[in-house]
């Protein structure tokens, strides 16, 4: 039997459609008892379809080799 785990490893090939039948059929076993699972799937649905409408774009501004930079130097200061 499948866990809440193997769901959240396998969620957006399940959702997609994009893993074989046996696996499906145990993921899905698995949310028909576990509540929990069932609400994450819904939330990733949810996300997909809000991102889907809202089609956000990056800034044509943003200036990479800065973000680069600043992003090294939170890097170097976690180490």
């Amino acid at each position: 039997m499948y866990q809440c785990k193997d769901v959240a490893k396998e969620a957006n090939d399940y959702i997609d459609g994009n893993i074989s039948l046996r696996k499906r059929f145990g993921l899905f076993l698995h949310l028909i008892v576990c509540s929990c699972c069932r609400n994450y799937l819904q939330q990733i649905r949810s996300t997909i379809s809000t991102i889907t409408i809202l089609k956000p774009k990056e800034k044509s501004t943003t200036n990479t080799k800065d973000l680069a930079k600043k992003l090294r130097d939170i890097s170097c200061n976690n180490d």
